[in-house]
């Protein structure tokens, strides 16, 4: 068994070049796999390891005075969901593409995932706004949640109008583990959104689910940016499956990849299409994997989830 970690925190790193050396060897020494970004303002990372490997790392950071006090999102998992080690400098942790239009001292605030859940139990009068891409939306989001008209969440800047016929009401925001309702909500402020009324999930979806998956209001399943791919949220037999497949249209939540590697799209995909088109997402791409030998191998995160 594996642990994983994903975490963030946004604070002042006066030499981030330093930290990302730093973490380098620390992660190497520990036999850590994952993706951790270092920036002027925080770091955000995704990683995991041995539950002895993990518990060593955080031990470092809880004690380091950049780090302590992250909330720490941790899942186990049956393999280790990343290939390989990545620490990198960034001059943005999360991509915005507007880091100097970004007050980080005017944010939404934050609300914990009780009082989150008690608002959704009284049918609290808000608007639930999904700051992820629009694939990850796809296979799993907050009850009556606002699909994203983006396909990145560096298009948010662009896109901002959309967001002006909520501006009189109490939002909501929320992401996977939080950072990108960070920078999201001091858009939002700064475009207008009284700050008052302009909250953001603290923790985001996993935390949430940690406490109330499986009685929760969290439908379908989590996107991840690792091997796994997705995440159940709600474990037992009651559990809802909003994804749909992009061949047929039946409810689906597996994530692949088109065989044909140059298209290589992601698309969510039922086991009968998957055999049925030989792994690839289109009868157009079909037509080409059959006729050429140009194919990739499927990875195990291919396969039903």
């Amino acid at each position: 068994m594996y642990h994983t970690l994903l975490y963030y925190k946004i604070v002042n790193i006066k030499n981030p070049a330093k930290e990302v050396e730093m973490h380098k060897e620390i992660c190497v020494a520990l036999g850590i796999k994952g993706r951790i970004l270092i920036g002027d303002y925080g770091i955000n990372g995704n990683i995991g390891g041995t539950k002895e490997s993990i518990e060593l790392y955080r031990a470092y950071m809880d004690q380091h005075r950049l780090y302590k006090d992250i909330d720490w999102k941790e899942h186990i998992a049956d393999f280790l969901p990343f290939p390989k080690l990545r620490v990198r400098y960034r001059d943005e942790i999360i991509t915005t593409e507007i880091k100097d239009h970004i007050d980080w001292t005017k944010r939404g605030k934050h609300v914990d995932r009780d009082t989150f859940h008690q608002w959704l139990l009284r049918g609290e009068d808000m608007v639930l706004i999904d700051m992820r891409n629009d694939y990850e939306w796809a296979v799993g989001r907050f009850k009556n949640s606002i699909n994203p008209p983006v396909s990145y969440f560096r298009d948010l800047k662009d896109n901002m109008g959309f967001y002006d016929q909520f501006k009189d009401k109490k939002v909501v925001m929320y992401c996977t583990g939080g950072i990108r309702c960070e920078p999201a909500s001091a858009l939002f402020v700064a475009h207008g959104f009284d700050p008052k009324r302009t909250y953001q999930l603290e923790g985001g979806i996993v935390k949430y689910a940690e406490k109330y998956g499986n009685e929760g209001f969290f439908e379908g399943k989590c996107f991840t940016f690792d091997d796994r791919m997705v995440l159940p949220i709600n474990t037992t037999d009651s559990a809802v499956v909003v994804g749909k497949c992009a061949v047929c249209d039946t409810l689906c939540d597996t994530y692949r990849n088109c065989v044909y590697k140059e298209c290589n799209a992601l698309f969510i995909g039922c086991d009968t299409c998957h055999t049925r088109l030989h792994g690839a997402c289109s009868t157009a791409c079909e037509a080409i994997v059959l006729g050429n030998a140009d194919m990739k191998r499927p990875f195990a995160h291919q396969m039903s989830v």
